[in-house]
């Protein structure tokens, strides 16, 4: 990590993007950079970063200070490559490199090559192979272990980038289309007894809610529904009995398993489309879902104590790995679960999208499908400024917008009671 020099830093070791941490006053100053490169040396020795950058110096303390460095990173089994002339880039202000030296820090020759491979399409920018200058901040971001949200926090600290969340994310809706709204709206009243926020729009947790449409010139009837909702929940049972006394169809059958990361049973609504009724356990894959979602938080319905805490929207697709990054460097968005054929951020609160591969998921992928998804911002006048600059190559357009494979999506201010 680099930062001005006059700043003395330690950095500790922590997933991934490196916190600034001030050296005691205690430390001599001469000191300070020898024990910080101890500390870049452990993360890249222990894999914790793929390459580290020493802080920028002026050349002559670098000279003065060449052996004892070879001395440290030899202690730690890594190599050094001096940097003359670290290539300006929108990942960090010019002025902290500007006429310094600094240590790149590496364990496997390859990074090394990488890092060579990097500075030479800087360099070479505007000729040959174009790379924007986001595309190679996020490669030197990638390159120094960072992770999405850290390489986020610094393109927007550093540069003109904003992405959705940084707009401040109050809510999700999920937006549903039915031949038959009226039967859908009783469905979500009666049988789940989900609170209304006005006549069509019905709150599932704390800050997510779904809202029943009839069929429009986008959402004509007919289309697949390429979505499925995950109602998050501890109560499984109870509402696997209460479904089945209300003759809901069941598509899948409630069946617990002991060690899986979740259980479950899947349910369908009177439009088609399917209900998940999920609840996730402490596995692997869930590690940091499961320190995001809030039980005690639970919403009640007007079924007995029934309630839900959370909510997934499920959507499928083709290319899983571009529409994860689209998610990641576009949205902004956190993953909290990677199991291989399924990504979930966590885009609110209590709200989430789970993309999934739809070879291996419920449904298939469809060029038109009956669902938007929108998000309520906190900030959407200065966020909508932003885009109707910055995103028209998303087709950017009245607060809405056609991502990749034809997923729309749309923003909001406040949530109106109609």
């Amino acid at each position: 990590m680099l930062f001005p020099e006059g700043m003395r830093g330690l950095l500790p070791a922590m997933a991934g993007l490196l916190l600034l941490w001030p050296v005691s006053c205690v430390t001599p100053p001469e000191k300070s950079g020898l024990t910080a490169l101890g500390v870049f040396c452990e993360l890249v020795e222990n894999g914790a970063k793929p390459i580290a950058l020493s802080h920028p110096m002026p050349p002559e303390e670098l000279d003065a200070s060449w052996s004892d460095f070879l001395r440290i990173a030899g202690a730690y089994g890594v190599e050094l490559y001096r940097e003359d002339a670290f290539p300006e880039t929108r990942l960090f202000p010019s002025a902290l490199t500007s006429g310094k030296s600094l240590l790149v820090i590496y364990r496997e020759p390859d990074r090394l090559i990488q890092y060579q491979q990097w500075r030479a399409d800087v360099r070479g920018r505007g000729s040959g192979e174009a790379f924007s200058d986001r595309e190679l901040a996020r490669r030197l971001g990638r390159l120094l272990g960072y992770s999405p949200e850290g390489i986020n926090r610094l393109l927007r600290a550093n540069s003109d980038y904003r992405d959705l969340a940084s707009a401040g994310i109050t809510r999700q809706v999920t937006h549903l289309y039915y031949a038959n709204p009226g039967e859908a709206v009783a469905f979500y009243s009666d049988v789940l007894g989900l609170e209304r926020a006005d006549s069509t729009r019905f709150r599932i947790s704390s800050d997510t809610y779904l809202e029943v449409h009839p069929p429009d010139a986008s959402h004509p009837v007919g289309l697949p529904k390429s979505t499925a909702i995950a109602l998050l929940t501890d109560q499984l049972p109870d509402w696997y009995a209460h479904l089945q006394q209300q003759h809901v169809p069941i598509k899948y059958t409630y069946k617990p398993r002991d060690g899986g990361p979740h259980d479950g049973f899947v349910a369908v609504d009177p439009g088609g489309y399917l209900l998940e009724f999920e609840l996730f356990k402490q596995h692997p894959e869930n590690e940091r879902l499961m320190a995001v979602l809030n039980p005690a938080g639970a919403v009640p319905t007007k079924i007995d104590s029934l309630g839900f805490y959370g909510s997934i929207t499920w959507t499928y697709h083709r290319g899983l790995l571009g529409m994860q990054r689209y998610y990641e460097e576009v949205f902004g968005f956190s993953l909290v679960a990677d199991q291989g054929w399924t990504k979930i951020f966590r885009t609110s609160g209590s709200g989430f999208i789970g993309l999934v591969d739809e070879r291996r998921g419920m449904l298939d992928y469809a060029d038109s499908k009956a669902v938007e998804i929108e998000w309520g911002l906190s900030d959407i006048d200065a966020f909508d400024s932003h885009a109707r600059k910055s995103w028209t190559q998303y087709g950017y357009r009245d607060r809405r917008w056609t991502g990749p494979e034809n997923y729309r999506y749309q923003i909001d201010g406040t949530l109106s009671e109609r």
